[in-house]
């Protein structure tokens, strides 16, 4: 199976062209464009300015990602019908609606958030290797991206059960607005994995245990998780002229937010495999690309003797990759009367 997938659920538009490959998806081409930098000034994206210029860029994506490809070899058309913002959204879904009636293909629906964590069975066409690993189910899964983090139990491919998350802020909502109060450029994730890593462990230590940001419900025994009371502290932080007195002591504090997000992540991650016995870690969303968060949760997975799989870091972030990903793994057809669903529900 072949499908053609497109992505616009925020301030990415992509399109992808993917097939079927033994259990896995293969990848033909991936195209992905961005408005970020338009956001820069705001700190954040602004909707109307992103769906501008998702109208502006769709045609372009999707002419580099057909390519050369023979429009009677694709199989399906699909899209990501949500969640994510309206605007945006209905760019590529009425594009992909358009597409699957001129070319009388099945048009397929998929969900934004499942597709982070189906990202994890795409691989590589042109790799040499016989013996690529695949998730096992069943799996726990981790969304962490701007706008979710929540844990799933995968059962299958398609019986799925969520089972926590944040009570208030997404992880990478508060990964951007520390970064906002570091002063740091949008989107902040990378700014802040940077920063973190450049500060040793020794100037780390320096960092009084009174003055340590908090771990918020890091001794809870559910997998709620909270986020905004952690972007408050690092607010405070940032207004004690005792605590950030120049560009170092700002940096071992941006370090301690990370430590305190990966902390926080990865004791929430270990009640869920102490509960359901897992025989896979997933990892998926924006947020996957963090080098702190990756390697404590691949350590985490080791304890526990059970593989963890994170996409390849070009497929963390918004693509159309793991939409046909998910389309052809969990494949839902589409009515032409189907509108967006800005909150669509994973489960």
């Amino acid at each position: 199976m072949k499908v053609l997938a497109i992505e616009s659920t925020l301030d990415e538009t992509a399109a992808s062209v993917v097939e079927s490959s033994g259990s896995g998806v293969g990848i033909v081409s991936s195209v992905v464009a961005s408005s970020a930098n338009l956001h820069v000034k705001y700190g954040g994206v602004v909707p109307e300015i992103a769906a501008r210029e998702q109208l502006k860029l769709i045609i372009p994506v999707l002419m580099e990602s057909i390519g050369e490809q023979e429009i009677n070899e694709i199989d399906a058309v699909a899209a990501a019908f949500g969640p994510g913002m309206m605007g945006c959204l209905l760019i590529g879904v009425e594009t992909a609606k358009a597409l699957a009636w001129v070319w009388n293909k099945p048009l397929l629906k998929v969900n934004h958030i499942g597709a982070h964590l189906l990202a994890n069975w795409i691989i590589d066409l042109r790799s040499q290797m016989s013996d690529v690993r695949l998730p096992e189910f069943p799996a726990v899964g981790l969304v962490a991206s701007g706008g979710h983090t929540d844990f799933f139990l995968m059962e299958n491919v398609n019986d799925w059960k969520w089972i926590g998350g944040t009570r208030d802020d997404a992880v990478g909502e508060a990964f951007d607005k520390a970064g906002r109060i570091f002063g740091l450029p949008y989107p902040a994730g990378p700014a802040i994995d940077k920063i973190s890593k450049e500060v040793s462990d020794e100037e780390y230590k320096e960092l009084n245990k009174e003055d340590k940001l908090p771990r918020p419900l890091i001794h809870d025994k559910t997998l709620d998780m909270s986020f905004s009371g952690l972007k408050a502290a690092v607010a405070r932080a940032a207004d004690n002229r005792s605590l950030i007195v120049d560009s170092r002591s700002k940096n071992i504090m941006i370090r301690d937010f990370s430590e305190a997000v990966t902390e926080v992540l990865v004791a929430k991650t270990k009640i869920a495999l102490e509960k359901y016995k897992p025989k896979s870690l997933l990892l998926g969303g924006g947020v996957a690309a963090n080098s702190k968060i990756r390697e404590a949760l691949k350590k985490l997975g080791e304890e526990f003797s059970i593989p963890f799989f994170v996409p390849e870091l070009k497929y963390c972030g918004d693509n159309a990759a793991m939409i046909g990903a998910a389309a052809i793994m969990r494949p839902v057809e589409a009515s032409f009367d189907d509108s967006p669903e800005p909150g669509m529900d994973v489960v």
